[in-house]
């Protein structure tokens, strides 16, 4: 049968993705040098937005966001 999950249990899980998201930018940025991803971990910052201005977008950049 299927317990629900606690408030422990769901918070225990955010940490495990938001560490494993961390992990994932930081070797993402060793691929692709210049957006700073290990420093903002993709979340859209003025910096990123002026990386991604100056360098285009890279292949794991989603297609559909905008800057403006």
């Amino acid at each position: 049968s299927s317990l629900p999950c606690s408030t422990s249990c769901i918070a225990a899980a955010s940490i495990l993705a938001k560490t494993h998201r961390d992990e994932l930018m930081i070797a993402l940025e060793k691929k692709y040098p210049g957006y700073g991803l290990s420093g903002h971990k993709g979340y859209p910052t003025p910096a990123h937005r002026e990386a991604i201005a100056r360098l285009g977008a890279s292949p794991i950049h989603r297609r559909s966001f905008r800057l403006t």
